[in-house]
């Protein structure tokens, strides 16, 4: 009998006489498989790598984990509502099972808007100047117009390229409307169009919104467009 299988049967007696079970020896739960299995499962619950970047990050501690075939993965809130770094529930739920929490960063792609044409100085924007686009947070722009109310009525103070995005820097901070100014007030809709006078309750630029009190004592929500001048939509 050669050496190796003298130690192999001698460690075999020592386990038997010992009374330790063979189970102290069984190997942990892979770390990295765990991660891995985080990682699909947000994937899956993100609608997959083309709409969420995912990134799952090793536990802080060395983990002492039993192996684990049935898990449990819990993430809080709803798909729509996370952004950034999160806490991921793991759960064992075998016999004498366990529970941990990783750390993971979610980044899901925002809608932010492009010049659909070259813009030049001094146009109004209309909403059909502008169409969406898709991106992950990192690649956006901060100052990128993330609401089409933040943009259309309002005039660029410089040359924007086709396909460039729309910056809240393109636009004039200059205020058309200041607090307590004479306002008229443009209400339109299907067929009709009614001009009322009012007073200014705030300051607005051109494609802000702001509070006008009517003559008639009504307050209403107009879109800021020329001096001295709003409009209401219906």
């Amino acid at each position: 009998m050669d050496k190796k299988s003298l130690m192999v049967r001698f460690f075999l007696v020592f386990l038997v006489f010992s009374g330790m079970p063979m189970s102290s020896f069984a190997q942990n739960q892979n770390v990295d498989a765990l991660m891995s299995k985080v990682t699909s499962h947000l994937q899956q619950k993100f609608g997959g790598p083309n709409n969420a970047s995912i990134k799952v990050f090793p536990p802080e501690t060395e983990l002492n984990l039993a192996p684990c075939n049935k898990l449990d993965i819990s993430v809080p809130g709803g798909p729509s509502s996370i952004n950034g770094n999160i806490r991921v529930g793991v759960k064992c739920l075998q016999t004498n099972g366990w529970t941990i929490f990783l750390s993971a960063n979610v980044q899901q792609k925002k809608t932010y808007f492009v010049a659909k044409r070259q813009i030049p100085y001094g146009e109004i924007l209309k909403a059909e100047d502008l169409v969406p686009a898709q991106d992950f947070p990192d690649n956006i722009p901060m100052d990128a117009v993330l609401d089409l109310r933040q943009a259309v009525g309002r005039s660029v103070v410089e040359i924007v390229g086709e396909n460039a995005p729309i910056l809240t820097r393109h636009f004039s901070n200059q205020s058309v409307i200041s607090n307590g100014q004479a306002v008229k007030v443009l209400v339109q809709g299907s067929g009709f169009k009614i001009t009322s006078d009012g007073k200014a309750l705030g300051n607005a630029s051109a494609g802000q919104f702001v509070k006008i009190k009517l003559n008639s004592g009504q307050i209403v929500i107009a879109v800021a467009k020329t001096q001295g001048f709003a409009e209401i939509v219906k």
